[in-house]
């Protein structure tokens, strides 16, 4: 297998400190054998049966039971995770290293599902340094939590290496470490300083336009995305780019968007057979995915590809969405409502191959079409992924098959599905890769924002009713509480939500209260902002924090949008909608201060790394519409009219008189109005969809 693996080695690396507190020795088991097999994370299961003692994360870091002052070795990961696999069969299951660990270190695992905020730190620190991070990260730290080593992927030499250079600086020369944890502490808490600004006026289309041209030049014109050696899709960038051409009628930049999104969609990042995603590849052309299958990738690329939909009409684009929205129904849908988190990359023959086929089981689905079936699935026999086995892709052009095979479509779209059914046949035979059954929060929420754009895009009410079961799942188990929770696994919720967690939720609650008028969702998103401003809420700048009570040294306070979109981007994006649909003006203000302390960041070429605030600036910057359809009509014209791709519109519907400050006094029993409005200053009504759209886009 042609992997690119991360290895770095550093004796020390910047890292975090941690917040140590007084233990209640009742809620600690035996520090002197391996704690993880009553565990419910599916990653903590995976390690239970190592010789190590490990034992779970608790913030607490069992200050009371290391009298010997040990050091704590800290390692993070996930169950999907390749390379974690790799070091725990390599490393982990050893005796020499499970000896050696046992003795003189007090070693600790970390499910980064159910603790992103241990890892968003600690990757911070680890990035900072190398310039790279990955999975699994493997951190020493001092008894009283500051790290002084930290780095990936080791072999059980690599390992044993750096293990014993450490415990001999810990005897020998402890005055060494502790000057440079002090110097560690130090440059954590530089790295969540931010520079902010309150100067909102600068957000001028200008900003966007600056930062898009120096963006581009590091487009991959040809196979598309960026120039990377690894590719990740990272929706949220594609997302903006979409907006941004619509907003400026920009060819070009479309050109590259129908591009990506088509390359992508026939690529090997694609599962051709059950559907769904992989996470990224790891080559430019997106030729071999690495084989890991996650909910937040696949949540967000349906809202990409039916927003690309509704701008385009590209078939691609709608079957796409179906396929993939298939895909989560029949191997991610929990039968309740929710969906579970993660598909491993692995299964007991190692990575990817339940998803790869040798040349004899291609020659058994092919039978006399062995050559097309080859360029069908775009196979080139002299490059194997490994040990002689192929991974599907999809041919870009099927007219150019037609004309050579001599076949019609229709003829190929049978042989296809004469093909998948022999696939399956074999893949019935192989072990399936394990799926994370872990329920959370934040990725289900964007789930239903995946389903309801793409019920917007195509009306059909399958995706708003499992929205809506969503919903009422994460109610009836995670948000029906004292308190937001971050999962649920195993009939228990014992993780406090995150900022993430209300932010996602939030929105999603929007969302749903504008497909449906219902205005429980908008009472719901309002009580958990006003949930999220008391528990996250920072009195030195205007960003929240990530966590209600860091155990972590420094506060984490993200700002940029990575695979997942920042908290503080989606909660800004949240404050801005509420305050439109609700006329509240300190909603409005939060807004406005956290997309000021944003600017700056858009001056520096670095506006690709903040894409969702950048679709905030967008509304801010250029024109910005609030629709408002009243009356017995109201869902049905607002269906129609959502099929169309309007990035900077706000949508508000009532069949029934209201007393909101967009609704009210616009109700009439006998009529179905459409008003589009901007600053509160609304258009003459009408009844007439292409007349709305006409002043939407004017």
């Amino acid at each position: 297998m042609k992997y690119c693996k991360t290895f770095f080695v550093s004796i020390f690396i910047f890292s975090v400190l941690l917040l140590v507190t007084s233990c209640d020795h009742s809620n600690i088991k035996n520090i002197n054998q391996n704690n993880l097999k009553t565990e419910s994370s599916a990653y903590l299961l995976q390690h239970a049966k190592n010789p190590i003692y490990w034992q779970r994360w608790d913030k607490k870091v069992y200050k009371n039971q290391n009298p010997n002052e040990k050091l704590l070795l800290i390692s993070i990961g996930y169950s999907s995770c390749h390379w974690c696999h790799v070091m725990e069969k390599e490393t982990f299951e050893d005796f020499d290293v499970a000896s050696y660990m046992n003795e003189k270190f007090i070693s600790i695992k970390v499910d980064r599902e159910e603790n992103p905020e241990v890892d968003n730190i600690y990757m911070t620190a680890t990035q900072m340094m190398t310039g790279s991070g990955g999975w699994p990260l493997n951190v020493i730290c001092l008894p009283d939590g500051r790290p002084v080593y930290g780095g990936t992927y080791h072999t059980k030499n690599q390992w044993l290496e750096v293990l014993g250079k450490i415990q001999s600086l810990y005897e020998n020369d402890k005055k060494q470490l502790l000057t440079f944890a002090e110097k560690v502490e130090k440059g954590i808490q530089e790295v969540n300083r931010f520079e902010y600004t309150k100067e909102d006026k600068l957000l001028q289309p200008e900003i966007l336009q600056n930062e898009m041209s120096f963006w581009s030049s590091n487009w991959d014109l040809i196979n598309g995305g960026e120039n990377q050696n690894q590719k990740f899709i990272t929706p949220v960038k594609l997302n903006y780019i979409q907006q941004y051409q619509n907003v400026n009628k920009d060819a070009k930049i479309e050109a590259y968007l129908k591009k990506t999104l088509k390359n992508i969609a026939n690529s090997g990042i694609v599962d051709h057979l059950e559907g769904g995603f992989y996470r990224y590849t790891i080559d430019p052309e997106w030729k071999i995915p690495h084989f890991e299958k996650m909910l937040y990738d696949n949540a967000q690329l349906l809202t990409l590809y039916a927003n690309a939909y509704k701008e385009f009409k590209t078939p691609l684009f709608k079957s796409t969405v179906y396929q993939t929205f298939a895909f989560l129904q029949n191997r991610m849908e929990n039968n309740e409502g929710a969906y579970f988190s993660a598909i491993d990359a692995d299964n007991d023959q190692g990575e990817g191959r339940y998803y790869m086929f040798s040349i004899e089981e291609l020659k058994k689905v092919a039978g006399r079409d062995l050559n097309l079936i080859l360029d069908y699935y775009q196979i080139d026999l002299d490059e194997p992924i490994e040990n002689s086995f192929y991974h599907l892709r999809k041919a870009d052009n099927f007219n150019t098959l037609l004309k050579k095979y001599s076949i019609t479509n229709d003829q190929l779209v049978k042989k296809q599905k004469v093909w998948d059914n022999k696939f399956s046949v074999l893949k019935a035979k192989r072990q399936v890769p394990l799926i994370d059954k872990k329920i959370i929060t934040s990725w289900n929420a964007q789930m239903i924002l995946g389903l309801l754009s793409s019920f917007e895009a195509f009306g059909d009410e399958q995706f708003l009713n499992q929205a809506k079961k969503i919903f009422s799942y994460l109610e009836e188990n995670l948000i029906s509480r004292d308190k937001l929770m971050h999962t649920f696994q195993a009939n228990e919720s014992k993780i406090e939500a995150n900022l993430e967690d209300y932010a996602f939720v939030i929105k999603a609650s929007l969302g749903l209260y504008q497909n449906t008028g219902n205005t429980y969702y908008l009472e719901q998103a309002n009580t958990l902002t006003q949930d999220a401003i008391i528990n996250f809420e920072t009195t030195e700048n205007p960003f929240f924090t990530y966590t209600e009570n860091p155990v972590l040294f420094s506060e984490i306070i993200s700002i940029d949008d990575n695979v997942i979109p920042s908290a503080n981007s989606i909660m800004a994006e949240n404050f801005w909608m509420l305050g439109h649909l609700l006329g509240n003006k300190d909603y409005s203000t939060k807004a406005k201060k956290m997309i000021g302390g944003i600017v700056s960041y858009f001056n520096e070429g670095k506006g690709s790394n903040y894409s969702q605030w950048a679709q905030l600036i967008s509304k801010v910057a250029y024109s910005f519409k609030e629709v408002v359809i009243v009356g017995s009509e109201a869902k049905k014209i607002n269906k129609e009219i959502q099929e169309n791709y309007l990035p900077n519109v706000l949508f508000q519907i009532s069949d029934k008189p209201s007393e909101l400050p967009l609704l009210e006094d616009r109700f009439f029993k006998k009529e179905t109005l459409i008003y589009v409005c901007e600053n509160k200053v609304c258009l003459r009504p009408t009844k007439n969809i292409s007349e709305a759209l006409d002043q939407i886009n004017n």
